[in-house]
């Protein structure tokens, strides 16, 4: 094998990284966003639920939002494999509301 086919393997597999690593980011995106959707929704219930719901709801709540910041955490590593390392952005567009009391 000659070193002009090497060095075009060698860019095609670069080429595939670099598209997996893009693919990974948009998936820790919309994981990230049906999060953000799911806690909205979990603190809508627990101001409009009874006491035995509004328990229910709050330990869901919770699980969620621990959820949430492991993934915004997912998505700023992942923006920077991607050589990406302006993050301050991303909380004004994945905006993870406080933890319930």
């Amino acid at each position: 094998m000659g070193i002009e086919a090497t060095r075009a393997q060698h860019q095609s597999l670069l080429k595939e990284l670099q598209e997996e690593r893009a693919a990974a980011l948009a998936r820790i995106s919309r994981r990230l966003e049906r999060l953000l959707d799911q806690l909205q929704a979990t603190r809508e219930q627990i101001a409009r639920g009874r006491d035995e719901d509004r328990a229910r709801a709050i330990a869901a709540y919770r699980e969620l939002h621990k959820e949430a910041v492991k993934y915004r955490w997912y998505l700023e590593v992942q923006r920077e494999a991607l050589g990406l390392r302006q993050h301050q952005l991303l909380d004004e567009f994945y905006r993870i509301p406080p933890e319930v009391p």
